[in-house]
């Protein structure tokens, strides 16, 4: 999805390690350095506080649109009761979703925890948080608590896309996003972006060159990009937990 925008947006040279829209409001390095104080210094008010500031700052000193990509799941502050990201200018969000088995597949690979713990961890486990070095932790939930969180909030205007459509039917997906965010662009203008972004190409460049966003060395961030790989590989076990724990987002899926 980065990669996508990335090349639409920039209009230059596309490079697999030059990706614009990260995961800023995890930053916590980039808070640091703009707040210039000690994020440990700060108390849970203040720093949700100055966030905000820091998310509203950022926005305003970066082209229009501005897109950032955040993992968590949808909350309301405890202190003020307005969205967790709340900010001064206008917001929607994209939310992409996929089969929570090939998640799982993908997550313990990213990872390099094995497909159990990632069910025990974070799929199946209410209130799983992800927490790494240089970020905020991330809130995330059971896949099932984190689809229903963005699915029934009616605070930000939310455009739901299934990670299969992209794979199947990419250029139609892409246009009802663009259309979703009121960004006009020719058919022609989205074709070539997904040329660009093509995910052998991505696989190539990081094979080429490496992918600096990679969390293991040696383990490529690209695998396969291929739908249903998890109820070929996964135990009959492990889906029917997955599955159970999760039924509720599970049977939405589906009918979407």
């Amino acid at each position: 999805m980065r990669s996508f925008f990335t090349a639409l947006l920039k209009k230059e040279s596309f490079d697999i390690n030059n990706l614009d829209y990260s995961e800023f409001y995890a930053d916590k390095n980039l808070f640091q350095k703009l707040v210039k104080k000690d994020v440990s210094t700060f108390g849970e008010s203040e720093l949700e506080s100055e966030r905000r500031k820091v998310l509203d700052f950022y926005i305003r000193t970066k082209p229009t649109p501005y897109l950032m990509k955040i993992h968590d799941r949808f909350s309301y502050s405890v202190h003020d009761s307005l969205p967790v990201f709340q900010t001064n200018f206008p917001t929607a969000a994209i939310y992409i979703f996929r089969n929570p088995l090939d998640i799982t597949l993908s997550f313990s690979r990213y990872l390099g925890i094995s497909i159990d713990e990632i069910i025990e961890r974070y799929i199946c486990k209410p209130g799983s948080t992800i927490f790494m070095n240089n970020r905020f932790p991330r809130t995330i939930g059971t896949w099932d608590e984190h689809f229903n969180s963005w699915h029934e909030q009616k605070s930000i205007p939310t455009h739901f896309v299934r990670y299969e459509d992209l794979k199947l039917n990419t250029h139609q997906t892409f246009k009802e996003m663009l259309t979703f965010m009121g960004m006009e662009y020719s058919d022609e203008e989205i074709t070539d972006a997904i040329r660009q972004t093509d995910f052998n190409l991505l696989k190539n460049m990081e094979e080429e060159k490496g992918f600096r966003e990679s969390l293991i060395p040696k383990v490529p961030f690209f695998h396969t990009g291929k739908i249903n790989q998890g109820e070929l590989t996964l135990t009959p076990a492990q889906i029917e937990k997955i599955n159970a724990i999760n039924k509720k987002a599970i049977e939405m899926y589906g009918n979407s």
